[in-house]
């Protein structure tokens, strides 16, 4: 058996929590934190985390460069530690970075070292809290957060408490009571009265619970320094507990309603603060609301059960009465797998080794353009926009479209077959089903009948050799001539589909392509960058779900409450001025909840209207400051930081399918803390603090932090450079 290696290489990405697991779990003396420019603030962060909790080992930061889409920047730094090395093996976790990073980096990892060392190339399963290795015979390990508490877990996430330790309101009622709380605060009112008691509640209850056990920590309110303003805060917990690494921020409602309410905002800054792993729960005093939680989940359809609870303050300190109670509902990940497991030091002794589906084959001397007319495999993922672009930006003879079980596969085929023929014939009027039919298209677009399991990169090379070796020399006057050239598309999907995509393309001798929408540009993992001729003419229809075309003013469409929930003026004016500023062909979807009796009570969190220009799409988001509960209900007031959560959800509505060909536009009016709008909504996408910039001009490449524009809608012009930009010219 061959030693474990002493040096580990981690690569890091905005997700910090994955890094600093699995820098504290692999059994090393030195640490390499991989990240690009982008993200070097994030692995020092995890530097500093690694070095105050683990001193047997040494860290360093290292960046590939300032283009994380760059294969060869990773693959360079990645030769240097070989080289540096000298022989020496090496842990991998490919966790972190994009797709790029991760991908090229497990490719040199295994082109690197010996077969047996795919023990040694981890990605953390987050479902499980597992280090998977990339050898399918041995079990995945468990991670270990030793000495990781809440502050560390805030601040690799860029935030900090401003006072460590519980209110003194807070201490008073714990100590002694309602009485002590009202002597020493006479004049409280008691809403205010009220609301201490109950935090005090479920705070002594579960430091009973937890406070005792040394993986466990429970703190009473805390709140978050405002990384904008000096000495002020940006966001509050009342309650925050961990169980090892697993954190859960508890929000105390003295009114039931109160919890629909704020639900969006809590979910949204706990998240910013601790990661997307964060769970909620919601624990209001007074009657039982047997459908409150179905009331969150109908305001706000992204918080799901899954993450956010909601439970009764009695209910609560009834039925959650013990540590395997609060493990079992608030931490599930976590009840069965021990909390300190390491790496072994030596290859462990099992079967034999899955044996490769064959060795690699060079890849071809140069990169097959459209003209060449390849063979395409793309994988479809949770946006199709991806597979429709692959069609335009390669022109294959012919395709395989690669669902996996969690992709949406209906209408795909005739999709991408009408995106292949308009990149073939950009002159043609659109075809219908049976054009595309008689003249070929549909044939030369395959759909797999059996989607692959996303998370199985093994299965994913499985499937995709065997096609390419079928689909090789079919083709009419290929069989006696050289094999057609084959690209792999690992642009969507899981990382674990891309890189069983990009490993299939190194076995056949095929080009591993990646998309760069920002620039209408491929990236080949073997011969770099290559842009693109033209641009993808995309079926919206299939890409916008929820969304149809508009031919009307949106105020026809929108009537009675709905036009409360959102500013339509807003949304009309704006929608307008970038049609108006368009030179090349514009389409306008709406979202067609708006017009839903109930339906439209969401709208909030998600763009009213989308203009789409050719191969991108710009979302317009006008949440209103008065809106409206249920139907029936008063308009009521909204806080700065849910109208910044709403905006925040359409801009991740809006990324679920278009990923970074898509932009947002956070639409106020003017003289609304249109500043301090923006400072929220830049914390929660965690744009940088330094050089807040709410007038930059409207381009992509940044598709999860959203502009805030200020328009007047009654005004003769609009006065906004984003409005007035030419998106069909970007």
């Amino acid at each position: 058996m061959a030693a474990a290696p002493r040096v580990a290489v981690v690569l890091v990405g905005q997700n910090p929590t994955p890094a600093l697991l699995s820098a504290l779990t692999l059994p090393v003396d030195h640490l390499l934190l991989v990240a690009s420019d982008g993200t070097l603030a994030v692995a020092r962060r995890v530097a500093s985390a690694v070095e105050a909790l683990a001193a047997d080992r040494s860290v360093r930061v290292l960046s590939v460069g300032s283009d994380p889409h760059d294969p060869g920047g990773v693959t360079g730094l990645l030769e240097s530690v070989r080289t540096a090395l000298n022989g020496r093996p090496w842990y991998l976790d490919y966790t972190g970075g994009t797709k790029v990073m991760s991908v090229a980096a497990a490719l040199h990892h295994e082109h690197a070292l010996p077969p047996e060392a795919r023990a040694w190339r981890f990605y953390l399963d987050s479902h499980s809290d597992l280090l998977r290795s990339a050898d399918t015979a041995s079990p995945g390990r468990p991670v270990t957060g030793h000495g990781v508490d809440l502050r560390t877990l805030a601040g690799i996430h860029g935030a900090r408490w401003l006072a460590d330790r519980d209110p003194k309101p807070l201490r008073l009622f714990l100590d002694g009571g309602p009485a002590a709380l009202a002597e020493a605060f006479p004049k409280l009112p008691e809403s205010e009265l009220n609301g201490i008691a109950a935090e005090g509640r479920v705070l002594a209850h579960l430091r009973r619970l937890l406070g005792g056990r040394p993986d466990s920590e429970v703190l009473g309110s805390r709140r978050v320094a405002d990384p904008f303003r000096p000495g002020g805060s940006i966001a509050d917990f009342d309650i925050l507990v961990r169980h090892r690494h697993r954190v859960l921020c508890v929000e105390t409602k003295t009114r039931a309603e109160d919890v629909v309410a704020r639900a969006g905002w809590t979910v949204a800054k706990a998240r910013r603060v601790f990661g997307g792993a964060t769970h909620v729960l919601f624990v209001y005093s007074g009657p039982v609301v047997a459908d409150l939680r179905d009331q969150v989940t109908a305001y706000n359809p992204a918080l799901s059960a899954r993450h956010v609870h909601v439970w009764n303050l009695d209910t609560l300190t009834e039925r959650v009465n013990s540590f395997d109670a609060v493990r079992d509902a608030f931490f599930p990940s976590l009840a069965d797998t021990p909390p300190r497991a390491a790496v072994p030091a030596v290859l462990p002794p099992g079967p034999a080794p899955v044996p490769e589906p064959g060795p690699p084959t060079e890849p071809p001397a140069h990169h097959p353009g459209p003209e060449e007319a390849p063979l395409l495999v793309t994988p479809l993922g949770g946006s199709r926009l991806g597979a429709l672009a692959a069609m335009h930006a390669h022109r294959p003879a012919r395709a395989l479209v690669l669902p996996s079980k969690q992709s949406l596969r209906a209408r795909v085929r005739e999709a991408a077959a009408r995106a292949l023929r308009a990149a073939e014939l950009p002159d043609a009027p659109a075809a219908d089903s049976a054009a595309l039919r008689a003249e070929g298209y549909r044939d030369r677009v395959r759909l797999a009948a059996d989607p692959v399991d996303g998370y199985d990169s093994g299965a994913v090379q499985r499937a995709v050799q065997e096609w390419i070796q079928a689909e090789r020399g079919r083709g009419p006057g290929e069989r006696d001539g050289a094999p057609r050239p084959v690209v792999v598309d690992i642009t969507t999907g899981t990382k674990a589909m891309s890189l069983g995509l990009a490993r299939a393309a190194r076995h056949v001798g095929a080009c591993a392509t990646y998309q760069l929408p920002k620039d209408r540009a491929v990236v080949c993992l073997t011969h770099g960058r290559r842009g693109l001729a033209g641009r993808a003419r995309i079926d919206w229809s299939l890409v916008l779900s929820g969304y149809e075309p508009l031919s009307v003013p949106l105020g026809e469409m929108v009537t009675g409450p709905a036009r409360d929930q959102v500013d339509v003026a807003l949304l009309e004016r704006a929608g307008s001025a970038l049609a108006e500023a368009a030179t090349g062909e514009c389409g306008v979807w709406w979202d067609v909840s708006l017009s839903d009796p109930q339906g439209f009570l969401t709208a909030q969190e998600r763009p009213g209207l989308v203009l789409t220009f050719d191969d991108r799409a710009v979302g317009l988001a006008a949440p209103a400051r008065l809106r409206r509960r249920t139907a029936e209900g008063p308009l009521r007031g909204v806080s700065p930081g849910a109208w910044a959560q709403s905006v925040f959800a359409a801009t991740t509505h809006l990324n679920a399918r278009c990923d970074v060909a898509g932009r947002v536009l956070a639409l106020t009016r003017p003289g609304r803390n249109v500043t301090r709008a923006g400072e929220l909504v830049d914390w929660i996408a965690q744009a940088d603090p330094e050089a807040p910039d709410l007038t930059e001009e409207l381009n992509f490449g940044e598709p999860l932090r959203p502009l805030v524009v200020a328009v007047d809608p009654e005004a003769e012009a609009v006065d906004c450079a984003a409005l007035n930009t030419d998106v069909s010219q970007l």
